[in-house]
């Protein structure tokens, strides 16, 4: 039915009452109303009507295309929650995948709802088959694709992928795609056989951490990857399925990955896979790193657990991964990254350079004309940094007391950074370094977000000898 109420709004959709203000006051609109709450899904209905699924707005809006005019399809407040993704039967049936319910609902020709199923994790794409008898979803949560029998409601898993489903196509010979949001994974899944189209890859990497089983960790927006020598990446955290936020850094505490999303919060991930959040509501944090030292100094502040660096407040923290934070420095500009010496000493990238900072507050180095340097590593007696605006990273020897060398280009033309200079990356993407650093043993690892790789450096000795850039 068209009866329902034209949108100027998504709040006036819904209640007729105007604001009111009283006498002596006045109320201005500083930004005009939204008509939808986001948009996620969008498909064509069988009266030629465009629909559009809002996951925030809780809502499927019906969209003239030809006059503009907006009305309530699945209205908030109805039989369809928090809407992802949306789908037609051939009777009209409107089929909605509810990601944060685990739940496929129902919206009748008649306006009347039913729910599906109310069993599947992070139910994302929809999709009905060609002899409309059947419905297929994508579970993000599960990595299952699920074949629900639209008569009886009877699920069947069609095939099992990894985690991070996005979205499926079914070929006219009724061949099955699947694609996945976390890792840019497309492979063909026919008969529960998987046939790899793009392998899988990183987002990024925006983090980095080795684990003392020797396995590699990655941040990577959408997901926290795990690799072991030799291997691919494996998704073993993912948005939806089991993170709140995007995933800015990692780090670990023991066997304990620490995760740091883009809303300042720190997660701890406990045996059995429980999350504890051991710090919230970091102003603008960029990085999060294991201390290099162990001991706790006769001066200064004490040392172990990992800083964070929150550049919204120019301060690097340290935590202990139980709740505990201390200020370590405050008063900096627009810090990026830190890295801590054997000796206390911390080496932090900020906006146009390089500061060190002994464990007493001194400053004891402060290195200009770097640019935009972000990610920074210690290893072999040297400061590695990543300065992707020149594609470069850079490298100062250290000395003994106060005394450092001259920055010199250790690796030139590196993947770091966007491959297009000008071009703008996603809005998410903007508390994200563009790379990321992380000693390992007498090398360092290099998070290349330009092309998805990881390196590892191995450092010469300045007389000459090549530089090793190996995946």
């Amino acid at each position: 039915s068209h009866d329902q109420p034209v949108m100027t709004n998504r709040w006036t959709a819904y209640v007729d009452a105007p604001v009111e203000v009283t006498a002596d006051c006045r109320l201005d609109t500083i930004v005009a109303p939204a008509r939808l709450g986001g948009a996620n899904g969008i498909v064509w209905s069988p009266d030629g009507r465009l629909m559009v699924t809002q996951v925030f707005g809780s809502q499927v809006t019906a969209i003239n295309v030809a006059t503009g005019e907006h009305q309530p399809y699945a209205g908030l407040g109805g039989g369809i929650c928090a809407p992802d993704d949306g789908a037609f039967g051939a009777d009209g049936t409107f089929f909605a995948t509810e990601p944060m319910n685990a739940t496929v609902s129902a919206r009748r020709p008649d306006g009347t709802y039913r729910t599906l199923r109310d069993d599947l994790p992070s139910a994302n794409g929809v999709t009905v088959s060609r002899d409309g008898s059947r419905l297929f979803v994508a579970e993000s949560g599960s990595g299952c694709l699920t074949r629900i029998n639209l008569d009886s409601g009877a699920r069947e898993t069609v095939a099992q992928v990894n985690i991070g489903i996005d979205n499926f196509a079914i070929a006219s010979d009724g061949r099955l795609f699947v694609s996945h949001f976390t890792d840019g994974r497309v492979a063909e899944v026919t008969g529960g056989v998987e046939r790899v189209l793009s392998e899988s890859g990183l987002v990024g990497p925006f983090g980095l951490d080795r684990l003392a089983d020797g396995s590699l960790l990655t941040a990577d927006a959408l997901a926290v990857n795990r690799t072991v020598e030799g291997g691919t990446p494996e998704v073993i955290m993912s948005l939806l399925a089991d993170l709140p936020g995007m995933v800015i850094d990692v780090a670990h505490i023991g066997a304990d990955p620490l995760v740091l999303l883009a809303r300042g919060q720190v997660l701890r991930r406990r045996p059995g896979g429980r999350f504890d959040s051991v710090a919230g509501r970091l102003d603008d944090a960029t990085t999060i790193t294991r201390s290099a030292r162990r001991e706790v100094p006769e001066a200064g502040h004490a040392s172990g657990g990992c800083l964070v660096v929150e550049r919204g407040a120019g301060r690097i923290l340290r935590l202990d991964g139980e709740g505990g934070l201390d200020v370590v420095v405050s008063g900096l500009d627009c810090p990026q990254a830190v890295a801590e010496a054997a000796d206390g000493v911390l080496w932090i990238t900020r906006k146009g350079g390089i500061t060190a900072i002994a464990a007493d507050g001194r400053i004891i180095a402060s290195i200009e004309g770097l640019g935009d340097p972000q990610g920074i590593g210690i290893v072999a007696g040297t400061v590695v940094v990543a300065v992707p605006g020149r594609r470069a990273v850079v490298g100062i020897a250290l000395g003994s007391g106060t005394a450092h060398g001259a920055p010199r280009d250790l690796v030139s033309n590196a993947p770091i950074g966007l491959a297009v200079p000008g071009a703008r990356a996603p809005h998410v993407f903007t508390p994200l370094l563009s790379d990321s650093m992380h000693s390992d043993g007498d090398t360092i690892l290099i998070g290349c977000d330009g092309d998805g790789s990881v390196r590892r450096l191995t450092i010469g000795n300045g007389g000459g000898h090549p530089l090793r850039l190996t995946s």
